[in-house]
């Protein structure tokens, strides 16, 4: 009897040291504020929370109507200044040439490079002028930079939105496949792990492959270490905030 009892407190003690089981926590891969730089009226909202959407999808539409104005008077002005830098740069040419033949003097030389180098910076500054048009139209259209799930829509249609001095929160988007798990291991389990290794998440009794994706490197306050994994839940909705269970056996 003693030989038997010995032998099983042998095996309770062999299957505790090879335990990796860890309760966690289940959160999103990412999760982001989304809006824009610009201000405007918002046009559509074709975003709708608990919707999946993909990545490029439009979210969140402003009037585009004023900043395709703008692109317009912009371009009108890079072509106008383009076409006073060419015609400066031809008269720099024939002043050089007269200049060269000794029929005017370095003065007038000097006076056609000023304005030659006033048409080229007036040329900068209306192409700059554009490229700045060109983007403020395409931030007019919020769109999912990945494929996600939509948490919150904070905007309607019809609102102004000023985004001169802080962004307007518009759609809450997390990226929920793959999804993560979350736990506190202890500093000798921790150094037990390392990224890369397979592990599997318990949720609601069902059971998902995983891998380690991140190790901490600094204890909390209870000296513990994060442990993240990562899964993919396939078609089951899983939420943030689910309890579940990190079997990371080695």
């Amino acid at each position: 009897m003693k030989k038997l009892l010995a032998s099983l407190a042998v095996c309770l003690a062999a299957m505790s040291a090879n335990a990796a089981d860890y309760p966690a926590v289940l959160t999103w891969t990412q999760r982001v504020v989304l809006s824009t730089p610009v201000s405007g009226v918002v046009a559509a909202v074709p975003a709708v929370a608990g919707e999946r959407v993909s990545e490029g999808q439009v979210l969140v539409q402003l009037d585009k109507r004023p900043f395709e104005s703008a692109l317009r008077n912009a371009d009108a002005q890079a072509r106008k200044y383009r076409l006073n830098r060419e015609e400066a740069e031809r008269e720099l040419q024939r002043t050089r040439e007269l200049y060269e033949r000794t029929v005017i003097s370095v003065h007038d030389l000097q006076l056609a490079e000023i304005a030659f180098a006033s048409a080229d910076a007036d040329y900068a500054s209306a192409r700059a002028e554009l490229e700045a048009a060109q983007l403020h139209l395409g931030y007019a259209t919020v769109q999912a930079p990945f494929a996600g799930l939509v948490l919150e829509v904070s905007v309607a249609q019809g609102v102004t939105v000023v985004n001169t001095q802080q962004a307007t929160p518009m759609v809450t988007l997390a990226m929920d496949r793959p999804m993560v798990a979350r736990a506190r291991v202890a500093a000798e389990e921790a150094g037990a792990l390392s990224p890369g290794q397979s592990a599997t998440v318990e949720v609601d009794g069902q059971s998902y492959p995983a891998k380690v994706v991140h190790i901490g490197a600094e204890a909390d306050a209870s000296g513990r270490y994060e442990l993240t994994v990562s899964f993919d839940p396939g078609d089951a909705a899983l939420r943030a905030g689910l309890p579940a269970q990190i079997d990371a056996g080695h």
